[in-house]
């Protein structure tokens, strides 16, 4: 018992303070598209290397007043000017930079994701590096070594292997120049997240792709309605007075067969519906899987289909109409991605 109180008091703590910080930093740096860099987002303090500087000048200058030493004292007194100087110096380097990025982005999971930051400046700056601050992310740090005057894009990855909507939190922008001494860093709140659509996974086509809408009688069978137009050939009429003698069968008539019409018929296939029930297996996930599949390969083909989806505990129905087209295809990954 005592041992997991050891270990839980760390991890409260730790949570508390992540709470009042983000609470903090909520106020100080509210969400926004875009974010320019000033002294009220800007926060410096000092590396590893800045922390052995530190010590080093207080050293230098107990030696000195030991020994009395103007020489040595003297050479402290720079190293610590020089210390404010490159402090002032590191702010300097990351203000002014303005930083404009879009929150959402989808694909499958599985699939790299980039969230694309538009930084612009009107002066040159020195060793820009942006990441998600969210440690659990793995994210990659990306790096411009020198941003000139313009505009610059970094591309920071992000990848999941579980569907559904993730809050990707705030981006850290910092710096180290110059020497190395101070980190400049801003924490910014783009409003990042993330919509993950289940990894599409193979299923006979022909098989699930047609399913009826739940309660819509209109569409029972999955079956080729035939009505009258011009698309193919579909049987000779005696011919009637009146009829346009463009559709007359001439071979017929030319072989003594009588006076003939020809009459064509245009194929109107029913609406097609992806259902989850219809899908084989009895795990949820891989249904979603052979659904993701399906719209992917109906939209590539341009054929309209429509989505029912059945919550977990059967209370509500969500039903896509019946359309074509890319954003009809967004609406019905999204849909995959936050079924619950």
């Amino acid at each position: 018992m005592a041992t997991k109180k050891h270990f839980l008091l760390p991890t409260v703590i730790s949570t508390f303070i992540d709470k009042h910080v983000e609470a903090w930093l909520s106020k100080r740096l509210p969400k926004s598209d875009e974010h320019q860099l000033n002294s009220a987002n800007i926060i410096i303090y000092p590396t590893r290397f800045g922390l052995s500087y530190v010590a080093f000048v207080i050293l230098v200058f107990v030696l000195g007043t030991n020994y009395q030493n103007n020489i040595i004292l003297l050479l402290s007194y720079l190293l610590a000017s020089l210390f404010m100087s490159v402090m002032l110096h590191s702010f300097y380097n990351l203000s002014q930079l303005r930083c404009y990025s879009q929150a959402k982005q989808q694909g499958y999971a599985d699939d790299v994701l980039y969230f694309v930051i538009n930084i612009t400046t009107k002066k040159t700056h020195y060793d820009i590096n942006a990441q998600f601050s969210d440690g659990t992310l793995n994210s990659t740090v990306e790096k411009i070594a020198q941003c000139h005057q313009g505009s610059h894009l970094i591309k920071i990855p992000y990848k999941s292997s579980t569907r559904g909507k993730h809050y990707l939190g705030r981006v850290s922008v910092f710096s180290e120049y110059s020497l190395g001494i101070f980190k400049s860093k801003a924490m910014l709140d783009f409003g990042h997240y993330a919509i993950i659509y289940p990894k599409p996974k193979y299923v006979n086509y022909q098989q699930y792709s047609l399913s009826a809408p739940l309660n819509e009688a209109s569409y029972e069978h999955c079956q080729t309605v035939a009505t009258l137009g011009t698309d193919d050939f579909f049987e000779l009429k005696p011919f009637v007075k009146g009829e346009s003698r463009a559709r007359t069968a001439w071979k017929q008539m030319a072989k003594g067969q009588g006076h003939y019409s020809k009459h064509y018929q245009a194929n109107q296939p029913t609406l097609t519906w992806l259902s989850l029930d219809s899908m084989p297996g009895n795990n949820v996930e891989t249904k979603l899987a052979y659904l993701s599949f399906l719209i992917t390969e109906l939209t590539a083909n341009n054929q309209s289909f429509g989505l029912v989806l059945g919550t977990e505990t059967g209370d509500e129905t969500l039903t896509i109409t019946p359309n074509v087209g890319v954003l009809h295809q967004q609406d019905c990954l999204t849909a995959l991605a936050l079924y619950r």
